[in-house]
């Protein structure tokens, strides 16, 4: 059994499922539904988070999401019956989610243009960073440098690009830029960036490690 990913090709924050399973794990309760719109943490992007309402009236808050074999577990403080059920995700999370997940995929189209190799990226508000390995000819960057090229970009209005390929494996890019293998949020344009990004940069044992977040974001 595995769930339906609506978040893969939708950004709705309201819709209907059927509540499968509801098993209890710990001191919380696992909701397993047939398919889901709140994205699991992973690929670098925290869980969604947001309620789950019965059609009896019955709410339980969905505290946090995981990806466990093929399955979106949904943990929720206290049981709930199975059946036919309505979704809703907190919209601020999402959104913050979606653009620093966006952001990090400019970014990487930006070191990738200067010579360096994305190796890792980490999404989470606070926390956000790419990882970049040295090709053979690199322009060092430097957080203002980074910074102009991310304004520039952002001044394009670039659309988002998604493409799922016949192996079944999700790109995502922006404009003409290198799409990349993703199963993450994002936004529809890159004029939905703020203009207020903090990056820094900083050399760790010859990788290039770039820093950033939305300043005031929490």
């Amino acid at each position: 059994m595995t769930t339906q990913a609506i978040y893969l090709s939708s950004d709705k924050l309201h819709g209907d499922a059927e509540l499968i399973a509801c098993f209890q794990d710990g001191e919380h309760w696992i909701a397993v539904l047939d398919q889901t719109l709140f994205h699991p943490q992973g690929g670098g992007q925290p869980g969604d988070t947001g309620r789950i309402q019965t059609y009896c009236g019955e709410v339980a808050p969905v505290l946090h999401t995981r990806l466990v074999d093929g399955v979106v577990h949904h943990v929720i403080p206290h049981a709930l019956p199975t059946g036919p059920v309505t979704l809703a995700l907190d919209k601020e999370p999402r959104k913050i989610h979606s653009l620093l997940h966006s952001i990090g995929h400019l970014i990487g189209n930006i070191g990738q243009q200067n010579g360096w190799h994305p190796v890792r990226a980490h999404y989470w508000p606070n926390e956000c960073q790419v990882e970049f390995a040295p090709g053979t000819h690199v322009v060092d960057l430097d957080g203002m440098t980074v910074s102009q090229h991310l304004r520039r970009l952002i001044e394009a209005a670039l659309p988002v690009q998604i493409e799922t390929r016949p192996d079944g494996t999700r790109f995502v890019g922006f404009g003409c830029l290198n799409a990349r293998p993703c199963d993450g949020t994002h936004i529809h344009n890159t004029r939905e960036i703020p203009s207020d990004i903090d990056i820094s940069t900083q050399l760790n044992q010859g990788h290039l490690q770039v820093h950033y977040q939305i300043a005031n974001a929490g």
